[in-house]
Parts: structure tokens; sequence; C-alpha cells
């Protein structure tokens, strides 16, 4: 009896192998060859599952982005459910920092797939970058839900604050890949930017206080539909 094969799997393998090989050698490295040899595997079992080098750029991207979002809802569940909203944006931003060497690896990669978009337009909606919307809608939600909480200050433009944070992750990762900055001064910097949002409470009230005011009203808005990550999940590039 022939022995069945994991697909996913066996693309799981052979994505790993890309974000390895593109991590020493950059983009312009990654050949069918070198791919399957870096995986232990025959080209030719590149090729079946792949194809094309931009299919296999492509598709590794979308293994990435995935990889990219299970990191920072990992990170999310140790909060908690009721963790503080800035907390869970801390969370996100710090989950887009190389702090280990498979978040770097990853990193390098996103970096150099965007890289490649600066000049080829048809790299530039790949899966890894092309959820910058939803992620922003993402943030947006969850600046709103904290302004619902008293936590984050009502005068916040969410969408605006919104972009700004995304911009500062894409932005403070590659300074860290570069060796600009360490990850202390970054982490400052993601600290500094958050502390500006957070709501500061009316003089003789208590942050508990304000919060009671608005119970009843962000228990409505909270209970009417899914976490903030179950709704952005179901987003749709636009």
């Amino acid at each position: 009896m022939p022995r069945k094969v994991d697909h996913e799997w066996r693309r799981a393998e052979i994505t790993d192998a890309v974000v390895r090989l593109a991590g020493r050698s950059g983009l312009s490295g990654v050949t069918f060859r070198e791919v399957a040899a870096e995986a232990g595997i025959s080209v030719a079992l590149v090729q079946r599952y792949f194809e094309t080098k931009r299919n296999l750029i492509l598709r590794t991207a979308e293994a990435v982005s995935i990889g990219m979002t299970d990191r920072f809802v990992g990170r999310l569940a140790k909060l908690g459910p009721d963790g503080p909203i800035l907390d869970r944006l801390r969370e996100l931003a710090l989950s887009f920092l190389p702090t280990d060497e498979e978040s770097r690896r990853a990193l390098i990669f996103y970096h150099q797939v965007g890289a490649v978009g600066l000049t080829d337009p048809t790299m530039r909606g790949v899966e890894a970058h092309g959820r910058a919307d939803r992620l922003v809608d993402l943030v947006a939600d969850m600046l709103r839900q904290g302004q619902e909480l008293a936590e984050v200050d009502d005068t916040v433009d969410a969408i605006v604050e919104a972009r700004i944070l995304l911009a500062l992750m894409v932005g403070l990762s590659l300074s860290v890949l570069l060796e600009n900055q360490d990850l202390d001064q970054v982490t400052t910097a993601i600290d500094s930017q958050l502390a500006r949002l957070r709501r500061i409470p009316l003089p003789g009230k208590t942050n508990r206080m304000i919060q009671r005011e608005v119970s009843s009203r962000s228990t409505r808005s909270i209970e009417s539909g899914m976490s903030v990550w179950d709704r952005s999940s179901r987003h749709r590039p636009r």
C-alpha cells in the first residue's frame, strides 16, 4: 500500500526552507535546486508543489504572514480575555520584532518581499504585505474599544493612530534587523507611543470610577459581537 503523504506538511517543509535560504542568500539565492537541497528533497518535488519561483515566493509569503499572526495571537492569549487594550496593542507591536531566530528569519523574508515590491508592482499585494488594511482595522477597533473602556483618550483618531502604529512596527523591526537600534531601544519607543494614547483621568476621578460610568455601554459593545481578533479575521482585502 502506498504511503500516505501529508501535502500540507510537505509544503510547510518547503516554505520553511525558502525562509532559511533567503535569510542567508537573499531572494536571488532562492532557486528550486537550492530549496530542494535545503529541504532535503528532490527538485522535481519542489516543482510539483509550486511550479514557478514566483509562486514559491508568494506561497512562502502567505506562510510567513500566517506565522506572524499566530505569534501575535499566542502573545495575546497570555494576557487573558480581560487584558487592558494598550497592553494588547503592546503585544501586537512586540510580536512584530525579531526577538528570536524564528521571528528574525520571518521578518527578514517579510522585508525582502517588500523590497522586491519597490520595483515589481506584482509583488506589492502579496499576503504578507496585503494584510496591512486588515491590521489597521484591527488596531483601530482595539483603540475604539479602549475609548469605550476609558483606557484610551477620547481625542484619539483611531484610524490615524492605527496607521502610525503599523508604520512604527514595520520601521522598528527593520531598524533592529539592520542593527541601527537594539530591542530595548525600540521597545522604549513603542511604550512611548502607546503612552501618548492613554486616557488621563479627570481631577478627582480614578480610572476605575470612569470605567464604572461607561460599563453598561462598553459591556453591550463587547457582548454584541465576537472578540476584536475574531472580527478582524473575517475582513477581506479591499
